[in-house]
């Protein structure tokens, strides 16, 4: 039985720290890395945090994030430095709504062109009370972020093991070989997600299983392995086959859920990972894709991702 409070920081947003010395790490092999400055990576809950600046002398404190679709900054932060950030007031309130039930509603945004260490924001940044509910200064959607003057998503190197969080350019991406591995990784037209077309396996201490096809969002607001849209009438029917116990569980918010506990679950044939939940989410939402893959999965590898051409990265960390 599965007893121990789920992490559940599965983030879709409905609109529609002081910073300490670079850490060291040795230089890869079999590709281009690195390149560009290494922000501080340190894990919470085993949810992402990483330190930057903004407006060049703000140390700042940034929540990593890939499933919202636009940044969110705190209040406190931008009405004392109002010049620096020159907010806008909106017309009416915008409310976002997090699938872990946190809620924020923003009623200033910041134009697009916010800079964060070396990157800077594509989309317009919205103003909301974040330090309330998170020990951050911003939301960081990665995919929202640019990495050099072109205007399309960046590109980013992101190591658990070894506390680096990193924006790359093009010319610095890992090559084929040397234990890296490539996938496609598809936007969304629609909410500006991004998603991995895989073949997940739920395999029970007997070696039973059941697998499927599936569209999984890249979401590193999410704390778990996985995390799968059981509203959606074919994965209900895949979470009701898999022969695997169905469990309660509950957030540290104090919501309840249902939590799947494979033996084994496989990711694209051939990554396994044993022991860990997988979250069940009923509520019907808004959301592409039939799961979330969170940051149990990426802590496993050395990462990148590369919004820009489309690709997702994977070594297994040493």
């Amino acid at each position: 039985m599965f007893r121990r409070p789920i992490m559940l920081l599965l983030s879709v947003a409905i609109p529609a720290a002081m910073l300490a010395a670079a850490p060291e790490d040795p230089s890869p092999t079999g590709g281009q890395l690195p390149s560009g400055t290494a922000w501080e990576l340190t894990s919470e809950r085993d949810l992402l945090y990483a330190a930057s600046f903004v407006g060049d002398s703000i140390p700042v404190r940034v929540f990593l994030e890939s499933g919202v679709y636009f940044p969110l900054i705190d209040s406190a932060l931008v009405w004392s430095h109002p010049g620096l950030f020159e907010p806008v007031e909106l017309e009416r309130p915008v409310r976002f709504r997090m699938a872990g039930g946190t809620d924020y509603s923003a009623r200033y945004k910041l134009a697009p062109g916010l800079r964060v260490g070396d990157t800077r924001s594509l989309r317009e940044s919205y103003v909301v009370d974040l330090r309330r509910r998170r020990p951050c200064d911003l939301l960081y959607p990665l995919h929202t972020f640019t990495t050099d003057s072109v205007a399309a998503p960046g590109i980013f190197e992101l190591d658990v093991r070894r506390g680096i969080f990193r924006p790359l350019s093009s010319g610095s991406l890992p090559q084929p070989g040397d234990g890296w591995e490539a996938y496609e990784l598809v936007p969304d037209g629609q909410s500006g997600m991004f998603w991995v077309v895989d073949t997940v396996r739920l395999s029970d201490d007997r070696g039973r299983s059941r697998a499927m096809p599936m569209r999984l969002v890249v979401d590193l607001g999410n704390a778990n392995l996985l995390a799968l849209f059981a509203f959606k009438p074919e994965v209900g029917k895949f979470v009701s086959r898999a022969p695997v116990d169905l469990v309660e569980g509950h957030t540290p918010g104090g919501m309840t859920l249902r939590v799947l506990m494979p033996a084994v679950a496989t990711f694209m044939g051939c990554y396994s990972f044993g022991g860990l939940p997988v979250v069940v989410l009923d509520k019907p939402m808004k959301l592409p894709g039939d799961g979330f893959l969170g940051v149990k999965f990426f802590s496993a590898f050395r990462v990148v991702f590369d919004f820009r051409h489309g690709r997702l990265w994977l070594r297994l960390a040493d």
